[in-house]
């Protein structure tokens, strides 16, 4: 078996007010359609530091700023071998500024609150258009 290659990704589950943001991604070479965590791939430069990772894809796929955010926090880091190539997720929580504008919908797809309560096995993988967000 030869060298696979390798993937470094983040994700990032914003709290506020009671609810979690996450991102509807529709399915890709990497990830299925699911909600997520707000994230993407770490840089070559970014492999030493996935916290600036983090950061940055917050700020390029919904505007969040690090001044918008407290508690940041690397929660888990997980390791999967999909056969091809071996990939490393960083997991983070932070609690987002209750004034901190979310748009509706971003690039990467919709993105909607869901309270921290609900289960998860109950969450249909389709997106629904974000109407409010929890203000704090």
């Amino acid at each position: 078996m030869g060298l696979r290659s390798t993937r470094h990704m983040t994700s990032v589950f914003l709290v506020r007010a009671g609810g979690v943001l996450l991102l509807f991604r529709r399915g890709s070479r990497v990830i299925a359609d699911s909600w997520v965590g707000i994230g993407g791939h770490v840089e070559p430069h970014e492999h030493t530091d996935p916290t600036a990772a983090a950061l940055r894809e917050l700020h390029e796929e919904i505007g969040v700023t690090p001044d918008q955010l407290t508690n940041l926090s690397m929660r888990y880091v997980a390791l999967r071998d999909t056969g091809t190539e071996l990939r490393t997720t960083y997991y983070f929580t932070a609690d987002l500024h209750p004034n901190a504008p979310i748009p509706a919908e971003c690039a990467e797809g919709e993105l909607r609150w869901f309270d921290l309560t609900l289960d998860p096995a109950t969450l249909e993988c389709r997106p629904a258009p974000a109407t409010s967000y929890p203000t704090g």
